[in-house]
């Protein structure tokens, strides 16, 4: 139910509205993740590293721990000023607040660049392009992607939400979605005259929300923001009152975190 569509640029602004609670209610990536994306593109503390669309700084944070100096570009104010919050205690970190498109950056200046559930925002020609320009020869580009998937035992409160979803059609596209198994999701696409595929891993992900932080995690996606106020009111209370009268207050959420890695050719 994120729109993932780059032609609907005025979307990806919609997050800045709710820094906080975008900040306290996003799916956590999972440790692993981080350790394996430091093994494959064998970064070291030497190595600079460039995030895009950090948001509130989860990614980032997990990396800054282990001590990577990272620049950070971040589109929203908010969430960039959330982030330094969050982030406050690390000195290793440089936020930017702008569009990576028209950030000025040194070419062949980072070991890796890497966008969490950001990258699909980017203009499509120049995602890769200027990322090509600024990896240093042998880079490593990472697209993290948050998947909602099916929880492969019914898919229950889906498909009792869907008729809440149809009588609100926030893509305007009256399509019905479609839950995939983990094991169907495929590496992010790349520009194969740019880079090539290294390593795609899943790490997948269930969080339980009560309906409250349910209709909470809602109100940060972007279509939804995007909607009328008293469209967004009408959803979330039918949504809530769904999960607290069918589902005895609470759902468990299945995500999974994709992972793709690409080197620079």
């Amino acid at each position: 139910m994120l729109s993932n569509n780059y032609s609907d640029n005025s979307l990806r602004h919609t997050f800045n509205e709710v820094a906080l609670l975008y900040n306290e209610i996003r799916p956590r990536y999972p440790d692993e993740l981080f350790s394996t994306l430091i093994e494959v593109s064998t970064v070291n503390k030497n190595s600079t590293l460039l995030e895009i669309g950090p948001g509130t700084g989860q990614a980032t944070k997990a990396l800054a721990q282990k001590g990577f100096n990272i620049t950070a570009i971040e589109l929203g104010a908010s969430l960039a000023e959330v982030m330094r919050q969050e982030l406050y205690d690390y000195k290793n970190i440089q936020i930017i607040t702008g569009a990576f498109e028209e950030t000025a950056l040194s070419p062949e200046s980072f070991d890796l660049v890497f966008a969490a559930t950001s990258f699909h925002w980017i203009e499509p020609a120049i995602k890769f392009s200027k990322s090509h320009t600024i990896l240093k020869n042998k880079g490593h580009l990472a697209i993290i992607h948050t998947n909602h998937i099916s929880d492969e035992k019914g898919d229950a409160f889906f498909n009792a939400s869907q008729p809440i979803y149809d009588r609100y059609d926030f893509t305007g596209k009256h399509q019905k979605p479609k839950l995939p198994k983990n094991e169907e999701l495929k590496a992010s696409d790349l520009d194969k005259q740019l880079f090539k595929l290294v390593h795609f891993q899943l790490f997948p992900v269930t969080v339980t929300y009560t309906a409250k932080q349910f209709v909470q995690l809602l109100n940060t996606f972007s279509n939804h923001l995007a909607a009328p106020k008293e469209m967004q009111h009408e959803f979330y209370e039918a949504i809530e009152t769904l999960i607290r009268n069918s589902f005895q207050g609470r759902i468990d959420k299945h995500f999974s975190m994709s992972l793709t890695i690409a080197e620079k050719i």
